[in-house]
């Protein structure tokens, strides 16, 4: 079949319809891109707009309204979109989402990706197909592809505990209160810095947590011998026990130097997998190494010893990006301003920081048990 053929009328295929990622491609911008400037859901400067508006008088881009109409039909849904639902910490934002939704009279579609890139990408498109009225990213990284395409459809999107821009987010200062928190232990007298995690691709704030870690240890100078960085590409599932078994087997390469180590850990329950391998090695926790968590999950109040940690309100967490989604829902076009969730430190057993020298650093401390 000749290329006339092909594309003349009655050659038996018929023209294909011009789409928003056409109309992306022709301009180098992203689909979410031409979507905003289609909808004025969001600022996109003078020029791009021009060249948007161009590509689509030069490519004969039409909206498909009927399909537009039917995915912006109320259909009384939200999605949520997490990483691992496994975690208690997602757990309970995820309940904080649903707990509101169910009082404004809303039904919840949850999509558990559990860090699947082809899971995560059908699962949303799978949601945007039912129709869903809005999205919920909770967590996550490296997932531009899902969100911009339930944006391109039309699905207001709201990030919570990471950063996009361009999206209404609800997030918390990782960077900074672990940056503080390095800083405030060294105030005390801690020398010797570990830092142990997650791989840092799979979560933004991950990353950040990381980031402040890194950047505190610079300004304060201490030496390479006396910081260590483990990034542990496994512990996606079984943080626990996994950490546990590396730790232990670090732990008896890795002998104190008498002057103060501490361990910051990503999340609480690396922390009680670090504490664990530190007892039966023999150690005082925190006489010979001190442990630092993050997220204050139930077990850390109650661990012996106990888990100083960094406070943050899950519940909180999915509240808010309940809130910003129905603005968002609602008022397509208005500008809807980020939020900070407050963190706070928990002073507890396995790390000792006064209280002084945490305000000092500027952190909030959260009241004793």
């Amino acid at each position: 079949m000749t290329d006339a053929a092909k594309g003349a009328p009655g050659g038996g295929r018929k023209a294909r319809r011009c789409t928003i990622y056409d109309v992306a491609k022709r301009v180098g911008v992203t689909a979410a891109t031409v979507s905003h400037v289609l909808n004025g859901t969001a600022p996109i400067s003078q020029e791009t707009q021009k060249r948007v508006w161009d590509a689509i008088r030069e490519l004969g881009y039409t909206r498909n309204e009927n399909a537009r109409a039917l995915r912006t039909a109320d259909s009384r849904i939200i999605g949520i979109v997490l990483r691992d639902i496994a975690s208690e910490y997602y757990a309970q934002c995820t309940a904080g989402i649903l707990q509101r939704a169910q009082r404004e009279g809303y039904a919840v579609l949850t999509l558990d990706a559990h860090f699947s890139p082809d899971v995560l990408r059908n699962g949303v498109a799978a949601l945007v197909n039912r129709r869903v009225n809005g999205l919920i990213f909770v967590g996550g990284a490296d997932d531009r592809d899902s969100y911009e395409m339930a944006s391109a459809a039309g699905v207001p999107v709201v990030f919570g505990d990471r950063y996009v821009p361009d999206y209404p987010c609800v997030q918390f200062n990782n960077y900074d209160t672990m940056n503080r928190l390095v800083k405030a232990l060294y105030r005390q007298g801690y020398r010797e810095f570990c830092y142990y995690g997650e791989a840092l691709s799979s979560q933004q704030n991950l990353e950040e947590r990381f980031g402040g870690f890194r950047d505190a240890v610079r300004a304060l100078g201490i030496p390479k011998e006396r910081c260590e960085v483990i990034l542990q590409d496994d512990l996606d599932s079984g943080k626990m026990q996994k950490a546990f078994d590396y730790f232990r087997r670090w732990l008896a390469g890795a002998p104190a130097r008498g002057d103060g180590r501490v361990i910051m850990t990503s999340n609480d329950m690396i922390a009680q997998g670090v504490i664990s391998a530190s007892l039966r090695s023999g150690l005082r926790v925190p006489g010979d190494v001190a442990v630092f968590g993050f997220d204050n999950i139930s077990i850390a109040a109650y661990a012996t010893p106990s888990i100083s940690t960094v406070v943050q309100d899950p519940y909180l967490l999915g509240e808010k990006c309940f809130e910003l989604l129905m603005r968002r829902m609602s008022s397509p076009r208005e500008r809807v301003d980020n939020l900070m969730l407050e963190q706070r430190v928990a002073l507890r057993e396995s790390a000792r920081l006064d209280a002084a020298n945490a305000v000092a650093e500027g952190l909030a401390v959260e009241p004793m048990e």
